[in-house]
């Protein structure tokens, strides 16, 4: 599997391209500039089948109903963050009324322990509450698409819709207790991996 990770929009949204087979990917949180990440596919020779959202925020799916069109490809998130799809408030849009909000609906839901099968690759949906009450994680061999739950050397935000500054330190507990050192491809900010997180990133030790 190969990664590529693109940074959009104003306010540098992480999204990732997972090619899975010579001409297959999925698309993980395509947070703005569709046209960018289309242009992306094409150089790649790539076409999308899914389109994954580790959580509802703006800024993770601002390009999500534009690509859905463009390649007819259904939309997955946690049901829990299925409402923020919908409502630019819920979905903390208004704390960036410059950005365009841009609707789309789910046709489907992920959930813990859900195995997401890329032919010979697999990625396991783990449940991350916290940043959202409906944030998730994929987890692949060595690897986990950490949305917005940790940063390198921080974590998300929680002050907006259903965060939970509690509920995200369980999951950081959770991801703390993984045998592997998996890199994290953070929403944000730049690649980190585990280790290096639980032993210098602040919240882990909280």
């Amino acid at each position: 599997m190969t990664i590529t990770k693109l940074t959009l929009g104003p306010i540098a949204v992480n999204c990732y391209i997972l090619k899975y087979s010579e001409n297959k990917a999925v698309i993980i949180d395509p947070g703005d500039e569709g046209e960018e990440i289309a242009a992306e596919l094409t150089r790649q020779r790539l076409t999308p089948d899914k389109i994954f959202l580790t959580h509802g925020h703006f800024d993770h799916m601002g390009a999500a109903a534009f690509l859905k069109e463009k390649y007819g490809v259904p939309v997955y998130i946690n049901e829990k963050d299925s409402v923020m799809l919908n409502d630019r408030e819920k979905s903390g849009g208004l704390i960036a009324p410059f950005i365009p909000f841009n609707p789309v609906t789910a046709d489907g839901f992920l959930k813990e322990g859900d195995i997401i099968k890329l032919e010979e690759y697999s990625l396991r949906v783990m449940e991350t509450p916290g940043h959202s009450e409906g944030s998730i994680c994929f987890i692949g061999d060595d690897f986990i698409i950490a949305g917005d739950t940790v940063f390198s050397g921080s974590v998300g935000r929680t002050d907006l819709y259903s965060g939970n500054g509690g509920k995200l330190m369980q999951s950081l507990k959770r991801l703390a207790k993984t045998e592997k050192n998996y890199r994290l491809y953070c929403g944000h900010g730049s690649d980190t991996d585990l280790e290096t997180e639980k032993r210098f990133n602040p919240f882990f030790n909280m």
